[in-house]
């Protein structure tokens, strides 16, 4: 398998959203709530103990800092700090029991392919979509609720 990077939000971007409690490039408000549901925080990429955790929902672009063209969507974070998922460690343990929608895109925003993965074997999925030379970089979505989760990279 190539050595990949695994891209949270930045740490700028989850303490700009605490401090100001406001989406960042539009705005519009967060809101926090106790966690009803799994997550996972897209900063630490850790999941959310329902009832316990408190979590912040904003508008983010997952496409911030790799293409000119946004498409933004609803992403949590934990309320409380918390430290960035290394980008060198892996696909995160956390998010191995849950069905994974991964998107293969070419710079301009161009989708090439997707897997879907249901049995936590996503390192295979990712070799076959990083074997399509085109590939630049894999969106990993959460398939039963349709958001965003993080980005992977090829770590060159």
């Amino acid at each position: 398998m190539p050595s990949i990077r695994i891209v949270a939000i930045p740490t700028e971007v989850a303490e700009s959203v605490r401090a100001t409690m406001k989406a960042p490039g539009y705005g519009h408000p967060a809101y926090v709530e106790l966690a009803t549901g799994h997550g996972p925080c897209r900063h630490c990429l850790r999941t959310f103990s329902v009832g316990e955790d408190r979590r912040i929902l904003f508008t983010y672009d997952r496409f911030s800092e790799v293409e000119s063209l946004p498409l933004p969507g609803p992403v949590f974070i934990h309320a409380g700090v918390c430290e960035r998922y290394p980008e060198a460690a892996g696909f995160p343990e956390d998010l191995r029991a849950h069905s994974h929608t991964l998107e293969a895109y070419k710079r301009g925003r161009f989708l090439l392919a997707q897997e879907y993965v249901t049995n936590g074997n996503v390192e295979l999925a990712i070799e076959r979509l990083f074997a399509h030379p085109d590939v630049d970089y894999i969106h990993v979505n959460n398939t039963e609720a349709g958001c965003f989760d993080f980005r992977i990279e090829r770590h060159l």
